[in-house]
């Protein structure tokens, strides 16, 4: 068996409140190095919730989420902030490169906080825009990009420090749709090499490009499923 790169363990999260609202409800589910899930719900089902913790961007009311290895609730916000940098990357709908820099130097920003050097920082940032087939635009700024280039920008940017675990929060949502399967068949070349994924989504046609698929309602897991099997 793969060791686990993401675990939930009985996890509650509330928000305060008169009742309190219940994001998560219970939520056991374990992420294996080299797997490729995708989390699917509709509006309000407790994606962004389940998205934040699996981010280290928050703590759970009860249970245990360990990330890599390390339980959340035994860290600082200092030691959050580096398991985020060392263990994750992130991919998000809107891409978030910043217009100044160019393609090599978005992804590069992803190394400054961990103190490599600049000259390692653009010949990292070089390789992770070829293996999402970009180096030949490496000296472009965002505006002379298309989106779907931009996206390969901002998923380079999520590789280039050799992640445990990559988080996509609904990649293709502002992609046209042929873009959008594009996208989708560099998340298969990169599980195909190893890289260990987990997709947050609504649409049912992305979720069943993943090997493993888990439904969430109403904050709680209502199914599970490998190549089509439940599990």
């Amino acid at each position: 068996m793969s060791r686990p790169v993401l675990e939930f363990v009985d996890v509650i999260h509330e928000y305060p409140g008169s009742p309190p609202v219940r994001a998560l409800d219970h939520v056991t589910l374990t992420v294996s190095a080299g797997e490729w899930v995708a989390i699917v719900g509709p509006s309000g089902s407790g994606k962004s919730t389940l998205l934040n913790l699996m981010g280290a961007l928050d703590q759970p009311t009860t249970g245990t989420v360990r990330i890599d290895g390390h339980d959340l609730a035994g860290l600082d916000d200092e030691q959050l902030s580096a398991l985020r940098g060392r263990a994750l990357g992130f991919v998000f709908q809107s891409f978030h490169l910043l217009a100044g820099m160019t393609a090599l130097e978005n992804v590069a920003t992803a190394l400054v906080y961990r103190g490599v050097p600049a000259a390692e920082r653009r010949e990292r940032a070089a390789a992770a825009m070829s293996r999402v087939g970009l180096g030949h635009r490496i000296g472009h700024r965002p505006a002379q990009l298309s989106g779907g280039e931009s996206q390969r920008v901002a998923i380079a940017r999520a590789l280039v420090g050799a992640p445990s675990l990559v988080l996509a929060d609904e990649p293709t949502g502002n992609l046209d749709s042929r873009t959008g399967e594009e996208i989708m068949g560099l998340f298969q070349e990169l599980h195909r090499e190893g890289t260990t994924l987990v997709l947050i989504t609504h649409d049912q046609g992305i979720a069943a490009a993943a090997p493993r698929r888990v439904g969430i309602r109403d904050g709680k897991i209502v199914v599970s499923t490998r190549d089509g099997v439940t599990v």
